[in-house]
């Protein structure tokens, strides 16, 4: 599967390749913790779809080794990956078309997922079908067509085209506002027990510098040399990745979010 410059099989754009531990002060730690809270009375079978080389898998596993997780993604170059970093259920899988027994689970969590598949309502129905009454669906969701974020002040940019840049580095094709992505939820009758919200002005900010160095980084066109450009994004990233993780621990709320955690349940 190909959208623009990206493809799934590229080594090149596999995610997931670093670990993150709970505590960890970071964005994935912060998706982690989330997610560990959610499943704190689960007992059973996770499902990870869209798992990428494990980082989220391994972290579960690390702080949950009674569950038995299964991780999954639709690129096998991602899963061998997966399996050369550590041992575990992995399997190659369409996270709209589940090859799993209905509710054959007690939780699905998906971190990053949602906004690269063609068709979302398909998946979070597939997601739904496969857990038991009672399961527990959390996910983590980029909000890039959130009012009031950098992201739409710059939809239709020609300089800084971070939707264009998205799509090419890392395959987003879908953009979500929050009413949205809960819709979705809401016609599965999955019922939203809690929501936090996250990835505010810095974190948005730490996101289009990565994004612009991804691009300047592959040949993309631009003013200022390549090393200038690692210069430059190397000294914001020291500010920015620590200040967006305390933004998001300090303030959870909708005004400029530009990421949603959800957790539901299965009626």
């Amino acid at each position: 599967m190909a959208y623009g410059r990206y493809h799934v099989e590229d080594p090149g754009k596999i995610q997931g390749r670093d670990d993150v531990r709970l505590g960890e002060r970071s964005y994935a730690g912060l998706r982690l913790r989330y997610a560990l809270e959610s499943i704190q009375h689960v007992h059973g079978r996770i499902l990870v779809p869209g798992c990428g080389a494990g980082r989220y898998v391994r972290a579960l596993a690390r702080a949950r080794p009674d569950l038995q997780i299964i991780g999954g993604d639709l690129s096998k170059t991602a899963l061998r990956e997966a399996r050369r970093r550590e041992r575990g259920w992995y399997l190659a899988l369409d996270a709209t078309r589940l090859p799993f027994r209905d509710a054959s689970f007690d939780a699905v969590i998906f971190f990053d997922l949602l906004e690269h598949v063609p068709d979302p309502a398909a998946m979070i129905r597939e997601c739904s079908r496969v857990l038991r009454p009672g399961g527990i669906l959390h996910c983590y969701v980029p909000l890039e067509r959130q009012p009031g974020t950098l992201y739409m002040l710059l939809a239709q940019s020609y300089r800084v085209p971070i939707r264009r840049w998205k799509r090419d580095h890392v395959g987003h094709i879908q953009h979500f506002d929050d009413s949205t992505v809960l819709r979705l939820f809401w016609h599965e009758r999955l019922a939203v027990h809690n929501l936090a919200y996250s990835f505010h002005f810095i974190g948005q900010l730490h996101d289009i510098l990565d994004y612009w160095q991804r691009e300047r980084m592959s040949g993309g066109t631009g003013y200022l040399p390549q090393w200038a450009v690692r210069m430059i994004c190397r000294l914001a990233f020291i500010l920015t990745w620590r200040l967006g993780y305390w933004e998001d621990r300090l303030y959870k709320g909708r005004w400029f979010a530009s990421g949603l955690h959800v957790t539901a349940v299965k009626g």
